[in-house]
């Protein structure tokens, strides 16, 4: 994208101080990789990423239903 990180930090609204330290250490907020995820490209695949499956259950029945069930033995005595 040919972004210094000068460009970067303006157009995603990260302080270059914290563009910086994520370069260095890799430690910044959700709200700052974000916004910077949106500049450079790749918002998109982590609301993909992160998007929940399509669910199987639609009761707590169904999910105690999927339970199996084990059958408890006492152990014998010798």
């Amino acid at each position: 994208m040919n972004l210094t990180r000068e460009g970067l930090a303006e157009r995603s609204g990260v302080p270059l101080r914290t563009l910086r330290k994520f370069e260095q250490k890799g430690l910044i907020s959700l709200d700052s990789f974000l916004k910077l995820l949106s500049v450079v490209g790749g918002l998109e695949e982590m609301v993909y990423i992160l998007k929940p499956k399509e669910q199987s259950f639609k009761s707590i029945d169904d999910v105690l239903k999927s339970e199996k069930k084990t059958i408890k033995k006492r152990g014998s005595i010798k």
